[in-house]
């Protein structure tokens, strides 16, 4: 697959399985490439401000953070009924798995720790956040 990311391709390979023992390395203290890889391909396309909001998130609460869902190729996004404009697309999006009673107070945090947006679905059990690109732009692992 061919990704566009600003003037620059990137040739980001899918469905291999060395895709699995390549993402897995931590890109923050606590959390490692393979939470936010698509599950049906393994490629990722990951924020660099994503990763370091989750991690300072996951720091100011001192508990771990469960990623539901990360990046999702076109066919997985497809799969699960989103938007094709999906931020989960672009590695700017993930959906943390947040029990019902808690996701008030977790989204509140997540806002204050400089997420751009917090989203609950308790019917799902979790809470969807966005991090808009600052001037950092966007890692493509694969």
């Amino acid at each position: 697959m061919i990704m566009t990311i600003g003037n620059e391709s990137i040739f980001v390979p899918h469905g291999t399985e060395l895709a699995l023992h390549f993402n897995d390395f931590r890109v923050t203290e606590d959390f490692s490439l393979k939470e936010f890889q698509c599950p049906c391909c393994h490629a990722v396309v990951l924020s660099r401000r994503l990763t370091a909001l989750l991690q300072l998130l996951r720091d100011r609460l001192g508990e771990p953070l469960v990623v539901a869902s990360g990046y999702r190729c076109s066919t997985m996004n497809e799969a699960v009924g989103a938007d094709a404009a999906s931020l989960h697309r672009c590695g700017l999006a993930v959906d943390i798995a947040v029990c019902a009673c808690r996701q008030e107070d977790f989204c509140k945090k997540a806002l204050q720790t400089g997420f751009s947006k917090a989203r609950p679905n308790s019917m799902r059990g979790y809470v969807h956040l966005e991090a808009w690109p600052e001037k950092t732009g966007v890692v493509i692992y694969a």
